[in-house]
């Protein structure tokens, strides 16, 4: 008969015992955290670009509805006048 290594598996504790747990709870909260900033960051991004797309595309077609725009380039001029 060969010669066969029997080894004897101890258990390294339960999840919480090894500390393991803490560091996947940790991990995973961590995560969370990043992905909401990096949604709330994107959608601020977002937010800021289609602001000023809106704003440049008003001013080319000259204000929003014969409304003067309270900002601008110099002195804005209602639409119609």
């Amino acid at each position: 008969m060969k010669n066969k290594k029997h080894y004897v598996t101890t258990s390294a504790g339960t999840l919480t015992q090894s500390g393991l747990l803490a560091v996947l709870l940790r991990r995973q909260r961590y995560k969370a955290i990043e992905l909401a900033r990096r949604r709330a960051h994107r959608e601020q991004a977002r937010a800021a670009f289609r602001g000023t797309l809106n704003w440049l595309l008003a001013r080319a077609h000259g204000g929003i509805a014969g409304r003067p725009f309270r900002r601008g380039f110099g002195e804005s001029v209602p639409r119609h006048t």
